[in-house]
């Protein structure tokens, strides 16, 4: 879906945005990352035991990274990757304060549940 032709109040836009927020916040900081280090995508997939395809997939922002591709991004990459997800009515419990605040990349909610990424 491309993103600049939808508005948020189409419910369809708005579902494909929050399903994506996780994803959209892993490549804000992998691109981020690639940047700071002057890493090629090749160089990079190098380092995480993965081939390039997979890290302009990750840098698309489209597809949710599985646990294991966050367990090498945040080796790698030196970071913290906390995800918070709890019922929407809920308060994030265990996330740290810096988390909370600071930290924290990505946060939206759907009907059912409220989702905070943090990266530190």
């Amino acid at each position: 879906m491309r993103f600049g032709t939808h508005s948020e109040a189409d419910p369809a836009f708005r579902a494909e945005w929050e399903r994506t927020t996780l994803a959209r916040a892993i490549a804000t900081q992998v691109v981020a990352y690639r940047g700071e280090h002057r890493l090629t995508e090749k160089s990079l997939a190098e380092r995480l035991g993965m081939k390039q395809p997979q890290v302009a997939r990750l840098e698309s922002g489209e597809h949710n990274p599985s646990i294991e591709t966050l367990a090498r991004l945040a080796a790698v990459m030196d970071v913290e990757i906390n995800i918070d997800i709890r019922p929407r009515w809920r308060r994030a419990k265990l996330a740290t304060k810096r988390a909370q605040t600071d930290a924290a990349v990505a946060d939206f909610e759907s009907q059912d549940a409220a989702v905070s990424l943090a990266a530190v």
